[in-house]
């Protein structure tokens, strides 16, 4: 049975109509809808201006489930533990009650209630860092001398550097997130056209190539974007700006150009200077005459195709719903069918295989795929509850899994076996002595 303390009774929306602790389970369904509207209540709550949009509240939302994680010593049955784990599995990597159930190896009752119970923590924890953002009225306050000028730009920097750590955490929070470049791009056009409009300025996706995946998680790209545009929109007169995405040299380039901005005009690191870089991006401004241009360049990156060979449907659930949002596609093998001539069929780019088959040597099938020249590039990582990783490896395996799987061992371990193999093979003893 899950305790939690009530709330404030002072955490009402400004109507009166409805506990914001309502709210903020509405805004955890909605988390990564872009069609949401989040009440006043619940921006002033997080900290957002209602015009900042939905998006602007729910990366708040995501960067406080953050906050919620406990330290890596934490017991699993922790209260806080199970609170973070459900806050995350459920709405920030969307999962089913189901699947989460799975994921946190209990019943689905018992998820629903610590669901109930981590909303209101969530709200609960929302209240207090809208309680410090409060400002304090000392009861005779000293006369302060006038700050110097070099304080705005060491806030600024600060606060680059705190964006940057909530940037590198909600990517460590999703490992393997990428992201539909048009998908994205169309969102945050719809978004932004109220803003842009009126402001004068007609908002359009002039040519945005189908089937761009960039490795970089979706809320960081929309972030980005927004920013690129606000700039392009805050000086630009009444005009278009345009939206252009290519593959170019192996990145996803995303192009804004708009008419050229107002007087003063920028230089393009000005242009830039409040956009907010996650690590391996880059972004670029240039001014030309009548028109400016700004850059956003990311790592494409395509499909992977993962052949799952496992006789539990409940672990190819999982499989799958890992790496929802991530560059790998799950396919799950017929064990009825020829498993060698399947892999040759699919092509798999992995193939994950429980070596515990009913009616089939899993070690057997191993090696067949190990001896065989058409099959033996492919890297198979066994994934088993046979403790058995000396001997998988020396059959050929690339990498190994023990049951139960969570999530981020799994993506880090397909992760891996796309590496050469000479970045993941460990150093036999053998080998050892050779170098020497």
């Amino acid at each position: 049975m899950i305790h939690t303390e009530s709330l404030p009774d002072s955490i009402q929306d400004d109507g009166g109509c409805e506990p914001i602790e309502a709210q903020v389970r509405d805004a955890l369904a909605h988390l990564q809808d872009p069609d949401y509207q989040p009440s006043e209540a619940l921006c002033e709550l997080v900290g957002c201006a209602p015009e900042d949009g939905a998006l602007a509240v729910q990366t708040a939302m995501m960067r406080a489930i953050e906050r919620l994680r406990p330290q890596d010593d934490t017991p699993k049955n922790a209260f806080a533990q199970r609170v973070y784990d459900l806050l995350h599995n459920r709405f920030v990597l969307k999962l089913t009650l189901e699947e989460t159930a799975q994921e946190m190896h209990l019943g689905v009752t018992s998820v629903w209630r610590i669901q109930r119970a981590a909303a209101h923590a969530l709200t609960r924890a929302l209240w207090a860092q809208r309680e410090e953002r409060q400002p304090t009225t000392p009861e005779a306050p000293a006369a302060e001398p006038e700050p110097p000028e070099a304080a705005p730009s060491a806030q600024a920097e600060d606060w680059r550097a705190q964006t940057q750590r909530e940037l590198a955490s909600l990517q460590a929070s999703s490992p393997g997130a990428v992201t539909e470049v048009a998908e994205t791009i169309e969102g945050v056009l719809k978004l932004m056209d109220p803003l842009a409009s009126e402001r004068g300025v007609r908002l359009g996706a002039k040519f945005v190539q189908r089937g761009l995946v960039a490795a970089v998680h979706p809320t960081a790209l929309r972030q980005m974007l927004i920013a690129a545009i606000r700039r392009l929109t805050a000086q630009a007169p009444a005009g278009d700006v345009g939206v252009y995405a290519a593959l170019v040299d192996g990145n996803v380039r995303i192009t804004l150009s708009g008419p050229a901005l107002g007087e003063p005009q920028p230089t393009g690191a000005e242009l830039t200077d409040g956009i907010v870089v996650p690590e391996g991006l880059s972004v670029a401004a240039m001014l030309d005459g009548a028109q400016t241009y700004l850059w956003i360049e990311a790592p494409s990156i395509g499909k992977v195709t993962v052949l799952v060979v496992d006789d539990n449907p409940d672990m190819v659930r999982f499989y799958r719903s890992s790496t929802m949002g991530t560059r790998y596609h799950i396919v799950d093998a017929n064990l009825n069918e020829d498993l060698l001539a399947t892999a040759l069929r699919v092509a798999p780019d992995i193939i994950v295989l429980d070596v515990m088959l009913p009616e089939i040597d899993g070690w057997e099938l191993l090696m067949r795929l190990h001896e065989d020249p058409s099959t033996r590039p492919i890297p198979v990582i066994v994934s088993s509850v046979v403790r058995e990783e000396s001997l998988a490896r020396t059959l050929g395996a690339s990498g190994y899994l023990a049951k139960p799987v969570s999530r981020r061992d799994f993506i880090q371990a397909l992760d891996e076996a796309l590496l050469p193999a000479s970045a993941t093979a460990p150093t036999s003893p053998a080998n050892s002595a050779a170098a020497g």
